[in-house]
Formats: structure tokens, C-alpha cells, sequence
């Protein structure tokens, strides 16, 4: 989950152009995984060369390819540039006002409070709800963690690759709160879990990241391995990035929900 609340805190290539023209202000070129006309020249030629030195039954294969001392490679010839990413979600109106404004922010309790309160303010969550959602929360002193989620914005590489794993996405989308709140209720139907089905809309956050930056971000499989199967024409190929700092609102392209075009161009999204 990443949210900014109150605090300050195919045609696709003309397409993504004009998105980032209209919706973003950079200076930084910006490299989309999915679009190669924005890949610089120097990781255009390496990655092909990679990809034509490849042998492979199956493209989905590629996973298993031994690249991981290539990954610094791409960085290096990445720095200087920002690559977009995709963040699952879903929103109330007044949330998306606030991340146009403020950007993302990591995941942190006071994170899922601010989201909480101005949700209960606002007449989405009765008294009772808010505090089973607060002490139920990922977050929550003294709660078992489910992973290390907090101080990190949870992002994809590739937009395509979303309709090739409608899985990975489809809790995001069709539960608000994100993964810190709704993490113990989505399967209990008896719960809450219809109360959070019910409330915002789904929504793909287009931001972009710098990999070069301070922090320690994680990205699974790898940056590389992502590229590569893009360039042997494998759509699904995509990766996770554990981004550790806010994004701020400059650095925010778009947020698209159902009926905008960035949103149907991806088949079998969750639609309400």
C-alpha cells in the first residue's frame, strides 16, 4: 500500500509519450519496459546482444537465465533516467486527489492511519470498523508481519504484463486499503471484507522510480531479466520493485480507472 494523505509528503509508445507530457514534469528521460523506441541506445544494444546469445525452449524461460551479474550493468546504464512503473490499488476520489498532489509514501503505520481517519471522516467506515481494520492492520504493534512491507512503495515494472497475470493484481484492485489492511479480512466474507469491496474504485498508479537512488530497493526476479524478455518478444515478463522512498507528486504520470483508456487497454482488470 502507498498513499499520500494529508501530509506534504500498443500505440502505447505515443501514447505513454503523450501521458508523460501531459500528467508528469521531469526533465529525466523515461524508460518503459514495455515500449523500446524509450530504451536508451547503450542498454538497447546490450540487451539484444544478451537476448540473441540466449537459447531457450520457452520463452518464459528466461526467468532462469543466469544474469544477476548483469544487473549492475543495467543500472549503470540506466542512471541518469527514471523507469515507469505500475502501482495496484484502490481508491477513494479523494485519495487520488492526494496523491496527485503529495505523491506516494512508503507504507507506515501512520500511513494506514491517515487513510483510516479520513475514510471514517468522510462516512466510508463506521466507528467499529475503523479500529477492527486499525488493530488488524499489517502494521499494528505487536502484530505478526507478513513479510517486510513496511518503508517501501510496492510497484511493477511492466504494464502489459498486468493482463498476463490478473492474479497478481486482482486483490490489490478489488479490495480497498491495500495489502496492509485488508490483508486479514479478504478471505472472511462474514467480516468486513464486502465493506472493502465496496468502497473506492480500482485504479493503476503510473509513477516513475530512480533505481540509482538512496535506498535500498529490491526488484525480483531483476531489471535485466525483465528487459531481456521483453527484447525475445515474451509480454509477461515483469518484476516486482520494493521501492524505498516516496514517490513525489512530479514523478506521478497518471492514475487511471475503469473507463479510462490506460485502464481498458489491459484485458480482464477488475471493472468496479
Amino acid at each position: 500500500m502507498a498513499f499520500a494523505g494529508s501530509e506534504p509528503v500498443e500505440a502505447a509508445v505515443g501514447y505513454w509519450l503523450a501521458m508523460t507530457l501531459a500528467h508528469a514534469a521531469t526533465s529525466r528521460p523515461v524508460v518503459d519496459v514495455d515500449s523500446p523506441a524509450t530504451w536508451p541506445g547503450p542498454l538497447t544494444n546490450l540487451i539484444y546482444k544478451i537476448a540473441d546469445e540466449t537459447e531457450l525452449d520457452e520463452p518464459e524461460l528466461h526467468v532462469d537465465l543466469e544474469l544477476q551479474d548483469r544487473e549492475a550493468q543495467i543500472l549503470d546504464l540506466l542512471r541518469g533516467h527514471l523507469l515507469r512503473a505500475q502501482h495496484c490499488t484502490r481508491l477513494l476520489d479523494h485519495e487520488a486527489d492526494a496523491i496527485r498532489a503529495h505523491g506516494l509514501r512508503p507504507l507506515a503505520a501512520a500511513l494506514v492511519d491517515d487513510r483510516l481517519n479520513q475514510a471514517h471522516e468522510r462516512g466510508y467506515l463506521t466507528d467499529a470498523e475503523r479500529e477492527v481494520l486499525r488493530s488488524q492492520s499489517m502494521v499494528a504493534p505487536g502484530k505478526q508481519r507478513m513479510g517486510i512491507r513496511e518503508g517501501q512503495v510496492c510497484l511493477t515494472l511492466s504494464a502489459e504484463a498486468t493482463s498476463h497475470d490478473i492474479d497478481g493484481a486482482w486483490r490489490l484492485l478489488s479490495f480497498w486499503g491495500g495489502e496492509a489492511i485488508y490483508w486479514r479480512h479478504c478471505d472472511d466474507p462474514a467480516g468486513v471484507a464486502q465493506r472493502l469491496r465496496c468502497l473506492g474504485r480500482p485504479a493503476l498508479v503510473t509513477a516513475y522510480v530512480d533505481l540509482a537512488s538512496s535506498g535500498r530497493h529490491l526488484v525480483f526476479k531483476s531489471v535485466v531479466h525483465t528487459f531481456v524478455g521483453k527484447a525475445i518478444g515474451y509480454a509477461p515478463a515483469n518484476a516486482d520493485v520494493l521501492y524505498r522512498n516516496a514517490i513525489p507528486p512530479q514523478h506521478v504520470e497518471s492514475i487511471a480507472f475503469p473507463g479510462d483508456p490506460a485502464y481498458d487497454r489491459l484485458w480482464g482488470l477488475p471493472t468496479a
